[in-house]
Protein backbone atom coordinates (compact mmCIF):
# COMPACT_ATOMS: atom_id res chain seq x y z
CA UNK A 1 0.00 0.00 0.00
CA UNK A 2 2.78 2.70 1.14
CA UNK A 3 4.94 0.98 -1.70
CA UNK A 4 2.57 2.95 -4.75
CA UNK A 5 1.45 5.43 -2.28
CA UNK A 6 4.84 7.64 -1.88
CA UNK A 7 5.89 7.33 -5.49
CA UNK A 8 2.61 8.04 -6.53
CA UNK A 9 2.47 11.35 -4.33
CA UNK A 10 6.29 12.02 -6.30
CA UNK A 11 5.24 11.79 -9.45
CA UNK A 12 2.13 13.84 -9.39
CA UNK A 13 4.44 16.08 -8.02
CA UNK A 14 7.42 15.71 -10.55
CA UNK A 15 3.95 16.23 -13.54
CA UNK A 16 2.50 19.49 -11.93
CA UNK A 17 5.84 21.08 -11.44
CA UNK A 18 6.85 20.13 -15.08
CA UNK A 19 3.37 21.86 -16.46
CA UNK A 20 3.28 24.87 -14.31
CA UNK A 21 7.06 25.92 -14.03
CA UNK A 22 8.20 27.82 -17.27
CA UNK A 23 9.67 25.52 -19.66
CA UNK A 24 12.28 28.08 -20.82
CA UNK A 25 13.44 28.32 -17.07
CA UNK A 26 13.76 24.55 -16.57
CA UNK A 27 15.83 24.02 -19.75
CA UNK A 28 17.74 27.46 -18.82
CA UNK A 29 19.05 25.07 -15.79
CA UNK A 30 19.23 21.69 -17.32
CA UNK A 31 20.20 22.43 -20.45
CA UNK A 32 21.26 25.92 -21.86
CA UNK A 33 24.96 25.29 -21.21
CA UNK A 34 25.12 22.66 -23.89
CA UNK A 35 24.06 24.80 -26.51
CA UNK A 36 26.62 27.48 -28.19
CA UNK A 37 24.77 31.00 -28.25
CA UNK A 38 21.45 29.25 -27.56
CA UNK A 39 18.74 31.40 -26.40
CA UNK A 40 15.36 29.58 -26.54
CA UNK A 41 14.56 26.18 -26.02
CA UNK A 42 12.92 24.44 -29.38
CA UNK A 43 9.23 24.00 -29.60
CA UNK A 44 9.89 20.26 -29.55
CA UNK A 45 11.51 20.83 -26.17
CA UNK A 46 8.16 22.75 -25.04
CA UNK A 47 5.99 20.05 -25.99
CA UNK A 48 7.86 17.20 -24.88
CA UNK A 49 8.18 18.67 -21.44
CA UNK A 50 4.65 19.24 -21.33
CA UNK A 51 3.92 15.96 -22.51
CA UNK A 52 6.39 13.91 -19.64
CA UNK A 53 4.51 16.48 -17.25
CA UNK A 54 1.01 14.74 -18.30
CA UNK A 55 2.17 11.13 -18.13
CA UNK A 56 4.18 12.05 -14.74
CA UNK A 57 0.73 12.86 -13.21
CA UNK A 58 -1.09 10.25 -15.48
CA UNK A 59 0.74 7.12 -14.29
CA UNK A 60 1.15 8.88 -10.41
CA UNK A 61 -2.34 8.93 -10.16
CA UNK A 62 -3.04 5.28 -11.44
CA UNK A 63 -0.59 4.58 -8.87
CA UNK A 64 -2.70 6.64 -6.09
CA UNK A 65 -5.43 4.61 -7.34
CA UNK A 66 -3.90 1.36 -6.77
CA UNK A 67 -2.77 2.07 -3.33
CA UNK A 68 -6.31 2.70 -2.46
CA UNK A 69 -7.51 -0.56 -3.77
Amino acid sequence: MIQEFIPGIVMCVMGFCLLFISADKIWTVAEKWKTIGGERPSKSYVVITRALGIVFILVGGGLLVCSLI
